[in-house]
């Protein structure tokens, strides 16, 4: 049993009588940043109150952040690209450069983020609290925000336990320690040099994607989806099919070049069975989800060059892993493949980095004849995500069969080739750790610093 003594005068200020509110971490977390040079956020940063509707403008396109759009670990933003009739209800809030952005919802999973010049005036959900620095250098408060004091503080400050969630207010009254000017910018400079490791990676990772496609003699084309076409009947005899989007010729155009590659010697065509073996993943049960535990991995967890912990994230009981890490862990160099939802995204699993079990919408692949960095990108070209597409079947939440993944023909240039194409990508991911070990090394010298303080 844990057990805390408090005075009343503690309890007055916010009229909070539930125990939790008062656990000695939390207690011990406010007593360390008061005996340093601490403030309350709203002292040294203000929130915005910028608001716009895209739905004024319909047609027009804008950049979009949702809670789930920004890596927790990282605070790496993905956007979506909208237009103004698509913009969901809790687009509102502009956002500028060097802007930080909060999640009131579930703190505990710390989405943070700070806007980049790309995004100046863009748009986020009403979701996150957008704060401005004023008195302290923002990339240092950004990185103050992922520390176990701001995140103790937040978690302290939660109301409810269905959909736990801070106000504004309560953000503003969130202790801040405010370091001399010098450190603030040795902690900006190590912000600053992490994310330009993100950009060198999506950079090196797009090399890639583009010598692969010389390689598969495609870089010159561009594909287009078409919206009116006719078809003979006899084609949805033959495959089966009456579904308008599996006819497209857009599909057509591509297998008819993936064929003509193979025939002119680009590449050989082999059926991912031949290449792998492939494993199922599972589903627990919603039941099973827990705030705090080991990673089930999802579908929405996987990118094309990483694993992102969103707020969206979900977690299993340890005793449970122990129960499927053998049949449902991943193993480093295995390839993940997407085959439900969103269909035809792979990622390598990293050696650093394979704790976690596969949901049953992600296949694993353990790559037997191509270099498994190779086989990923290939999986991700047009020429085989192509395919996984037009083979799923479902309106509303799509699903790719194991036989017809099994069937995907995979582009096997020559080995040399594969190894050029796989050390970008290898490259790619090495900087995308880089950036996340900077960050994590920046954070932990605030806590250190406090901590000697």
């Amino acid at each position: 049993m844990i057990i805390s003594e408090i005075k009343y005068s503690q309890m007055n200020k916010r009229l909070r009588f539930d125990a939790e509110h008062y656990q000695p971490l939390f207690l011990k977390t406010e007593e360390i940043l008061k005996k340093v040079k601490s403030v309350p956020l709203r002292e040294i940063a203000s929130f915005s109150k910028l608001r716009k509707n895209p739905e004024q403008e319909p047609e027009k396109e804008f950049k979009y952040i949702d809670i789930s759009n920004v890596n927790i670990f990282t605070g790496e933003i993905k956007v979506q690209i909208l237009k103004g009739y698509e913009a969901p209800t809790r687009a509102r809030k502009v956002v500028r450069k060097d802007d930080i952005i909060l999640s009131t919802v579930r703190p505990n999973r710390n989405a943070v983020a700070i806007i980049p010049e790309e995004l100046d005036n863009e748009m986020c959900s009403t979701g996150f609290a957008v704060i401005k620095a004023k008195k302290v250098l923002p990339h240092y408060l950004f990185a103050f925000l992922k520390t176990k004091y701001a995140i103790n503080q937040l978690i302290r400050f939660t109301m409810a336990s269905m959909y736990p969630a801070v106000s504004e207010e309560d953000i503003g009254d969130v202790l801040v320690y405010v370091p001399p000017p010098s450190f603030q910018e040795k902690i900006r400079d190590l912000i600053l040099k992490a994310k330009g490791k993100e950009s060198l990676a999506e950079q090196k990772y797009k090399e890639a994607k583009l010598l692969l496609n010389n390689y598969l003699g495609i870089k010159s084309y561009n594909f287009k989806w078409e919206k009116i076409y006719v078809i003979p009947y006899s084609e949805i005899i033959d495959h089966k099919r009456c579904d308008s989007i599996f006819h497209n010729p857009f599909f057509n155009e591509i297998e008819y070049l993936t064929y003509q590659g193979a025939k002119k010697g680009l590449y050989q065509l082999l059926p991912l069975s031949k290449i792998g073996v492939l494993s199922k993943g599972i589903e627990v049960g919603s039941d099973e989800y827990v705030d705090k535990g080991i990673l089930f991995l999802r579908v929405s967890n996987i990118t094309e060059t990483e694993i992102v912990i969103t707020d969206s994230a979900e977690y299993i009981r340890p005793s449970l892993f122990e129960q499927l890490k053998d049949k449902y862990q991943p193993s480093p160099d295995e390839v993940l493949f997407t085959k439900d939802a969103t269909i035809g995204i792979a990622f390598v699993v990293q050696d650093d980095f394979n704790e976690f079990i596969v949901s049953g919408g992600i296949v694993r692949i353990k790559s037997e004849k191509v270099n498994p960095y190779y086989l990923a990108i290939a999986l991700n070209s047009i020429i085989c995500r192509s395919q996984a597409e037009r083979y799923s079947i479902g309106a509303v939440i799509k699903h790719l069969s194991f036989s017809n993944l099994k069937n995907i023909l995979i582009p096997v240039i020559e080995e040399k080739k594969q190894e050029e194409v796989a050390k970008l990508v290898e490259e790619s991911l090495r900087l995308k750790k880089e950036a996340k070990e900077t960050l994590k090394g920046a954070i932990q010298q605030i806590e250190n610093l406090i901590h000697r303080e």
